[in-house]
């Protein structure tokens, strides 16, 4: 299959001579991979936008036309709409995490070369991640060990909130801009924790206010994207986690 990463200049890519590693690990585990999704062009957006093959609709309102977020949008969108068990995004700035919020999921970045990296276009060599999306933490957590390697994967045991230690940071450029509907939800999540028996510590964090202005000129993840070239190229991939679609295992198919 070719791997075209949304983006028309690949619309003529050859198709790929192997399978990247995350996925294929995936695939000896018993899981079937259902299909490819569409995703942001060449994964540079957190809106879900993609001009070229279509933009995937938010499941939540559809007939609005809401944006599902992105890079990897048609991922998000799928696993909310029930089409498999989970989906494969990639991870620079947000691309798993931003579309499982917009769409009511769970997103997830791993620590950076936790999960192999061969056969993934890449976008910034030194940020890029493959992470899962799927409905509940566990089922990341199992996607996420099976990529990583581990020969056996269970969601992990669940851990009573009572007791949680829970920061918060009170800077405003977390909360500029945020409509009073979504606030007022946050709130309500944080009372909720707290009623739970969590501990919420809010602190400052002044080092977020320089983010604007070291993003003023593309931020760190544009500087390598233009740069083009990682320390080693990626073999040719079949699937890559990019563009690759629903994952199922072959008992849920």
């Amino acid at each position: 299959m070719p791997t075209r990463a949304g983006a028309a200049a690949l619309d003529d890519a050859a198709p790929a001579t192997a399978t990247a590693p995350a996925v294929a690990r995936l695939e000896r585990a018993g899981f079937v991979v259902l299909g490819r999704t569409n995703m942001v062009e060449f994964a540079f957006s957190g809106l879900g936008v993609n001009p070229h093959h279509g933009t995937p609709l938010s499941p939540w309102d559809r007939a609005t036309g809401r944006l599902p977020g992105g890079s990897s949008s048609g991922a998000a969108v799928a696993v909310a709409e029930g089409m498999g068990l989970g989906a494969l995004g990639s991870d620079t700035g947000g691309s798993c995490r931003v579309p499982a919020a917009l769409c009511g999921i769970v997103g997830y970045k791993p620590t950076a070369k936790r999960v192999p990296l061969e056969g993934v276009l890449p976008l910034s060599f030194s940020l890029d991640s493959i992470g899962p999306l799927a409905n509940t933490a566990g089922c990341c957590a199992v996607l996420h060990a099976l990529m990583a390697g581990a020969g056996h994967a269970a969601p992990p045991p669940a851990r009573p909130v009572a007791g949680l230690r829970l920061g918060i940071p009170e800077d405003t450029f977390l909360f500029e801009g945020v409509e009073p509907a979504v606030l007022a939800a946050f709130d309500r999540a944080v009372a909720r924790l707290e009623q739970a028996g969590a501990r919420i510590e809010r602190f400052a964090l002044p080092e977020l206010a320089e983010i604007p202005r070291a993003n003023a000129t593309g931020g760190f993840a544009a500087v390598e994207a233009y740069a083009g070239t990682a320390p080693c190229s990626p073999a040719p991939p079949t699937a890559t986690t990019r563009a690759s679609g629903p994952a199922s295992s072959a008992a849920r198919r």
